[in-house]
């Protein structure tokens, strides 16, 4: 564990090498500059002070940024085979991380008993506010599937896009149910696009915003 933890720090350096000669150079510049000032206590409790909210606020940003990482290369390693052997909550957390490795923020697993049809609530890359019901079932999801998330998308979830993400995919009727006339902006993602959208080589593509998606925290 110990020998794994010290190659992730080294491989953050190396990704950050680029910034290291300006880190040490505004160190050298902060040096000079509290040389000459020395004999100022007040200045200098408050440069301490300064200094611990500033490695406070780094540690948390390289651990996110490591977190981030490992995240992506647990999604890296992950195949389908793997998806067809996770429990519901398991491939609920598992489409969360796919969100956040490909743009999406404020990304949270809300799933449960009482979720209203929400298993994944996240902002797109351009703003909009996405809802994500997540199916990892052994057969296609049906067309009674889709018409409760639609009714999610029209009331709970109003002003939501939505993405339906089922890992064996979805019957004929039920592409037709999502195809229907209806005022949810709704994607579907069956089990080949989201083998596209793991190995990072097309990401699905959500549909155009509907009236009322301003409504939507």
């Amino acid at each position: 564990m110990g020998r794994r933890r010290k190659r992730g720090v080294w491989a953050f350096v190396r990704r950050h090498r680029d910034g290291l000669p300006l880190v040490v150079f505004g160190l050298l510049v902060l040096g000079a500059w509290l040389s000459t000032n020395a004999d100022r206590p007040l200045l200098w409790a408050a440069l301490g002070a300064l200094g611990l909210v500033g490695a406070v606020w780094l540690v948390w940003w390289a651990r996110r940024r490591l977190a981030r990482r490992r995240e992506e290369r647990l999604v890296e390693r992950t195949d389908l085979s793997a998806v067809d052997t996770m429990t519901g909550t398991e491939f609920e957390e598992f489409v969360a991380s796919l969100l956040r490795t490909h743009g999406y923020t404020r990304v949270e697993v809300v799933g449960g008993a009482s979720d209203g049809g929400a298993d994944v609530r996240a902002h797109a890359p351009d703003g909009r506010a996405v809802v994500v019901q997540c199916k990892r079932w052994r057969r296609p999801v049906p067309p009674h599937e889709v018409r409760a998330f639609v009714g999610t998308l029209s009331g709970t979830h109003r002003g939501f896009t939505g993405l339906f993400v089922a890992s064996q995919g979805f019957t004929d009727a039920a592409v037709r149910e999502a195809d229907a006339g209806h005022d949810a902006a709704l994607a579907l993602v069956d089990r080949h696009g989201l083998a596209l959208w793991m190995r990072g080589e097309r990401v699905p593509e959500l549909p155009p915003a509907r009236p009322g998606a301003s409504d939507a925290a």
